[in-house]
């Protein structure tokens, strides 16, 4: 497209300005669709399945009804028990493998100054974090919160080990 004005002459590509906007406003309402008609299907499942429990609401009788809330609150508290307690595992992993490090540095020590008495009980401490260690990484369980039963005693262990390695 060309414009003249007072002597003045200049080129104006409009054509594929205008193609490019028209382009962008395509590609747009295409996006604005999908994202649009995924959205209505998760509000179709949403509106079916809350329509099925009232429907079920509907057909129990008032023992039912307790019994069916008293479920769905048990499993929402197992879910949110269960997020707590990979929590607390990722804390005693961490800690497990803190404490490991420290342990074999206090049996090094031991041995080398000839503390064995110590470095026997740095070597047990080791065990106990190790066990703790893949009992959080649930590799086997002995009983319930076992990691935190042995990484207790291997902190317990410190009184002794330090009346020894002194």
């Amino acid at each position: 497209m060309k414009i003249k004005y007072k002597n003045i002459e200049a080129e104006v590509k409009a054509e594929e300005i205008a193609e490019r906007i028209i382009d962008n406003n395509e590609k747009d309402w295409k996006e604005k669709f999908e994202s649009k008609t995924t959205a209505k299907e998760k509000l179709l499942k949403l509106k079916h399945q809350n329509k099925m429990e009232e429907q079920l609401i509907k057909r129990m009788d008032e023992k039912d009804l307790k019994q069916y809330y008293k479920e769905k609150n048990e499993g929402l508290n197992i879910i949110k028990q269960g997020s707590d307690l990979e929590k607390s595992r990722k804390i005693f992993k961490i800690l497990s493998i803190i404490m490991f490090v420290i342990y074999s540095l206090f049996c090094i020590l031991g041995f080398q100054n000839n503390h064995i008495i110590s470095a026997i009980i740095s070597l047990i401490q080791i065990l106990l974090t190790v066990g703790s260690l893949l009992t959080s990484m649930e590799f086997f369980q002995i009983f319930k919160n076992d990691y935190k039963l042995f990484l207790l005693i291997s902190i317990l262990l410190i009184v002794p080990w330090l009346a020894f390695a002194v």
